[in-house]
């Protein structure tokens, strides 16, 4: 008898209720088999008691410790009082369900239970011959309704790890996005501080530079919160209107180097587009660079560059002039050099970082992809 837990093809589209009333036809049907055959070979009491004992298996998927008991009471009672042999069996269909759906160990003693009942009801059940046909009863008995007990603790160990890696996967996909709003957060947060700071200090002096540097500012705020949107509709139900778009890519690298404040130089190769994940990987790279570079370099010139090596690979590389004044330390920091490295290291590349000679700074990164990445 099939239980919806497994929930293969057709039988995975049941619903419980659909469920209960095949159940139950299964149930009543073979309640009249077995009280059919019972009355053929002992009278109309043993086909009324078959009969009976098949009964409550309807109601298993609701009761299935209660239906197990049942059963089984029907069953020893229908031995000791019919002389119905074949009683165990029904006992079997109950236990599947008890493995199916309790834990382990409440499943473990309603086995154990079951065993020694049934047992106790065959030893006790009055026929000629030897001893040993008693024997053979009961050892037949008991591997006929363990079968059906290891069926079901199979498929309660599949669910199990089923639920589990589907409760990882929910887990990832939370840090995935809590990742990714750090790097949206630090990055406009930073440059909006800063120019901030820059509009502060010339307004006096040089109001069209301010002006430009707010107009920065705004650009900078405005992207922030359409990024956030974009994220957090993620953590929204599917029906609830939320509509997302694209992850960001090589096509918004232009639109990033605008809004960051230095003068960023921007290099990237003409071929054909990356695999998206890639491309998100190369725009959180970038973005987190220049983040440093507004960060501990102020205003100096950044050039960034992207190109192919090969057909399975892209480097990035992020280089800025030495900063045209000492550094501020600035509270906060510490994680950028790591979230590239992670990013990086997510599609199976490598990221280097360290100053110049000259006194900026540099930021590489080796990308593999396609077939390369497998390897």
């Amino acid at each position: 008898m099939g239980d919806g837990e497994s929930r293969p093809l057709v039988a995975g589209r049941l619903r419980d209720g659909q469920w209960h009333g095949v159940d139950t036809v299964a149930a009543v049907l073979l309640a009249l088999a077995f009280g059919a055959s019972g009355t053929l070979n002992g009278g109309w009491g043993a086909g009324v008691v078959a009969a009976l004992v098949w009964l409550p298996v309807a109601v298993r998927r609701r009761w299935p410790v209660g239906v197990l008991y049942t059963v089984l009471a029907g069953a020893v009672l229908a031995m000791a009082f019919t002389g119905w042999e074949e009683s165990w069996v029904p006992v079997g269909a109950a236990l599947y369900t008890v493995a199916a759906r309790e834990a382990r160990r409440r499943s473990a003693t309603a086995l154990g239970c079951s065993l020694a009942a049934v047992a106790a009801a065959i030893a006790l059940v009055p026929r000629p011959g030897p001893a040993s046909g008693v024997a053979g009863d009961v050892v037949f008995a008991s591997l006929m309704m363990t079968l059906p007990w290891l069926v079901g603790t199979a498929l309660r160990e599949q669910r199990s790890y089923a639920d589990l890696a589907a409760r990882q996967a929910v887990t990832d996909e939370r840090l995935r996005i809590a990742r990714e709003l750090h790097d949206v957060v630090a990055h406009h947060l930073t440059v909006i501080t800063v120019r901030a700071e820059v509009a502060r200090a010339v307004a006096s002096t040089d109001p069209q530079e301010a002006e430009r540097t707010l107009a920065l500012v705004g650009t900078a705020g405005r992207t922030a919160l359409t990024e956030m949107r974009r994220m957090l509709g993620v953590l929204r139900s599917p029906g609830d209107g939320a509509e997302l778009g694209a992850a960001p890519g090589l096509a918004d690298l232009r639109a990033l180097a605008d809004v960051a404040g230095p003068r960023v130089e921007l290099s990237v190769d003409p071929d054909p587009p990356l695999p998206p994940g890639v491309e998100l990987a190369v725009y959180r790279i970038v973005q987190e660079a220049l983040t440093n570079v507004v960060r501990h370099a102020g205003s100096a010139d950044c050039r960034v560059s992207l190109s192919r090596t090969g057909p399975g690979a892209v480097e990035v590389e992020v280089v800025n002039d030495a900063p045209p004044r000492p550094p501020a330390r600035r509270p906060g920091g510490g994680h950028g050099l790591i979230g590239m490295r992670e990013r990086a290291a997510m599609c199976g590349g490598t990221l280097s970082a360290g100053p110049l000679a000259t006194g900026g700074f540099r930021v590489h990164a080796r990308l593999p992809f396609g077939s390369e990445a497998a390897r």
